[in-house]
């Protein structure tokens, strides 16, 4: 079970020698040991109410966790917390976990020889299909591409499924403040499970600068076969088009829109006709960094975009 308190008292109490005594006690060897510890946190498995009462019933975090209930009376998982910390997501895009591997599959009549399968995830959206008028007694002109669209990433493929990371130092005097208020470990958690939305939104932005894709305009958005309604747009840190309506509302060439530093271009599509595959687990690392007692601290996560159509996106430029 993913335990930060745990972790952080491993860590700092790790001896950093193994010692060899003689017959009569005394030192006779001593071997360096590494002081990292390591542990990891599952998307699927549902959080403490220690942790989930630092969120509200939507997965969005509290900024006033002193105040927060001493009971929790609604059940979260960290995909929860993900999605609503997620720009992409509140645009439509979907947010899904990795599913578990598969195991090995035996061949062969005679020594058993494991075959172990490629791990690949995808996400598949049917569109509608397009028809055209056709005379009578006429034949249907083929010209249609198959109205299905598809994206897949492979595990084993660095490319296509970077992993981000963060690295934190949590000096003595912090670790012994938040220690005395029991929050720290409950606090980071928090943290790290909101930042998973962040490498979300990191991972498609990052996507769609990679993709060849046109400039927005209505005509392009009704050559897509988009309807007005389908479409959202997210700006990065340039901004590029948005504005702030008289109404207070922010949109990017009329489209209701969202700002996001997880990227720096602009982009307006449907968004939900996109993905993003979170790795199931993300790992945190310890280490006793000082004598002092810092610890060094090493969050690691997977995210991989899924864009099985980027015609039914579009780039803003200002």
């Amino acid at each position: 079970m993913f335990d930060l308190k745990k972790l952080f008292e491993a860590a700092r109490n790790a001896s950093t020698h193994d010692h060899r005594f003689d017959a009569t006690g005394d030192v006779r060897l001593a071997i360096p040991t590494s002081t990292v510890r390591a542990t990891e946190l599952n998307l699927t498995a549902p959080l403490p109410p220690s942790i989930a009462t630092l969120f509200d019933a939507n997965g969005r975090l509290r900024h006033s966790p002193k105040g927060r209930p001493s009971v929790v009376d609604f059940t979260l998982d960290p995909l929860t917390v993900a999605r609503a910390h997620s720009r992409c997501a509140a645009a439509g895009a979907l947010l899904l976990v990795r599913e578990d591997a598969k195991p090995p599959r035996r061949i062969g009549a005679g020594a058993d020889i494991p075959v172990f399968a490629r791990e690949v995830s995808g996400l598949t959206v049917a569109q509608p299909l397009p028809m055209s008028v056709v005379a009578d007694g006429a034949d249907a002109v083929v010209a249609t591409a198959l109205p299905i669209k598809s994206a897949s990433i492979d595990w084993a493929d660095e490319g296509s499924t970077p992993s981000y990371g963060a690295s934190l130092r949590i000096a003595r005097a912090d670790y012994r403040r938040h220690e005395l208020a029991g929050d720290l470990d409950a606090l980071l958690t928090a943290s790290i499970l909101s930042g998973v939305g962040r490498i979300a939104d990191m991972a498609l932005m990052q996507a769609l600068a990679g993709a060849s894709l046109a400039n927005f305009s209505l005509a392009a958005t009704a050559a897509a076969g988009l309807q007005f309604g389908d479409l959202r747009a997210i700006a990065g840190t340039a901004a590029a088009g948005a504005v702030v309506g008289a109404d207070g509302v922010l949109r990017v060439a009329g489209v209701s829109a969202e700002l996001s530093d997880a990227g720096t271009g602009t982009y307006v599509g449907a968004f939900d006709q996109a993905g993003v595959i979170l790795d199931r687990d993300i790992r945190v690392v310890a280490d006793r960094s000082s004598r002092d007692g810092d610890l060094a601290v090493s969050v690691f996560a997977g995210a991989a975009a899924l864009v099985p159509d980027a015609a039914k996106f579009f780039k803003v430029v200002a």
